[in-house]
């Protein structure tokens, strides 16, 4: 007997007990992939270049539709320009990697969202080649919202029961 009661009070004084379930409201930042618009598009134009599809494809690896999450497509230009113009540009942009996500991937129109902010979002300097360059871009990201992205045989947020019914097998 004493073989197993000195493990046993061992094993009982290491114990730890696991952490509190996590509170009822968790912020979950998106995962941004962030593609460089001049490797998808031509300069000023939004119909996506031939070989465009690998590097979207090795890029959009981890993007997988998914119900209750919204797929965030925003397109983004430098300051060269009319600032209408930029703003039209990376709508049609952004537009045309959805489309071209939507259309390989067999993924519903109700998991998109898409949004062109033109130059009004910078993440470097207009003042430098450089800065431009990481200016002009298509970001995908994730985004947690309840009633995104249900498939045709899937009820609403809305129409579905509160939970509150017990199912106990019988």
């Amino acid at each position: 007997g004493e073989q197993i009661r000195l493990p046993l009070l061992e094993a009982i004084r290491g114990y730890v007990p696991p952490p509190p379930p996590p509170g009822p409201v968790q912020r979950v930042a998106p995962d941004v992939i962030r593609l460089d618009s001049m490797s998808l598009f031509d300069t000023g134009k939004w119909v996506l270049k031939p070989g465009s599809t690998k590097r979207l494809v090795s890029s959009l690896m981890d993007i997988k539709a998914r119900p209750g999450w919204l797929i965030v497509v925003a397109g983004h230009t430098d300051s060269v320009g009319e600032e209408k113009a930029n703003q039209l540009l990376s709508l049609k942009r952004a537009e045309s990697v959805r489309d071209w996500m939507r259309d390989t991937g067999d993924v519903p129109d109700s998991c998109f969202a898409v949004q062109g902010y033109g130059e009004s979002r910078p993440i470097a300097t207009n003042d430098t080649p450089e800065g431009r360059a990481l200016n002009r871009r298509v970001e995908i990201s994730l985004v947690p919202q309840v009633d995104a992205c249900r498939l045709p045989d899937q009820p609403s947020a809305s129409s579905q029961d509160d939970g509150a019914s017990l199912h106990n097998g019988e």
